[in-house]
């Protein structure tokens, strides 16, 4: 059951996925599904974010889309309090993705380019895990089947691709900032309007 509901959680959210890679990147659908398949792989089909059993006993193991472990999870954790982004969301996720894709933070900048240059999904795949997720055990016919996947689910939702996000302008989405109460704005501009009658208006005694 679990394995279906992974598979079915991967099909309906890999086209939206690369449909954000073609729209921020110069790549083609392959190129595309070679990520999102190596990414569905990692986390189980987008369901689970936090690594089972980490490699490294005792450690809090990897997270994310890409398990991101180590320097690259305290890293990833950062951006998440700095944008005030919860880091289980599918926004969060994806913006670091592209922060790393893009060689803003980390050593992963050359992934794309190296995708884009094998040829074939299967070697495309194999090309973005060796220089973008370095993983222990490769497992590649996982990685491969998940890239099938994204490739046929994506072309049945007819071939999307969207504009470029706001995550793609080169600038990190401004932190979220805590609203004002309404309660207490009325308050501080009706203190603001006494002050201004007390003091301009000749009718009290001064």
């Amino acid at each position: 059951m679990a394995k279906t509901n992974a598979e079915a959680t991967f099909r309906a959210k890999a086209p939206f996925i690369m449909s954000k890679l073609l729209g921020d990147f110069s790549i083609g659908p392959e190129d595309a599904a070679a990520i999102v398949g190596n990414l569905g792989h990692e986390c189980g089909g987008f369901t689970q974010l936090q690594e089972l059993k980490p490699v490294v006993a005792g450690s809090r193991g990897g997270y994310g889309w890409a398990q991101w472990t180590g320097p690259r999870r305290r890293s990833y954790e950062a951006y998440c309090k700095r944008t005030g982004k919860d880091p289980a969301s599918d926004e969060a996720n994806y913006a670091y993705l592209w922060i790393e894709l893009k060689g803003i933070e980390g050593s992963e900048g050359q992934a794309i380019a190296k995708t884009v240059a094998a040829k074939g999904l299967d070697a495309k795949v194999e090309a973005f895990e060796k220089a973008f997720l370095r993983a222990g055990v490769k497992h590649y016919p996982s990685r491969k089947k998940y890239a099938g996947i994204a490739l046929a689910a994506w072309q049945i939702a007819g071939k999307p691709v969207v504009k470029p996000t706001q995550t793609a302008t080169g600038k990190e989405p401004e932190p979220i900032k805590p609203k004002v109460p309404i309660s207490v704005a009325v308050l501080a501009l009706a203190l603001l309007v006494g002050a201004f009658l007390f003091f301009t208006l000749p009718i009290f005694p001064r």
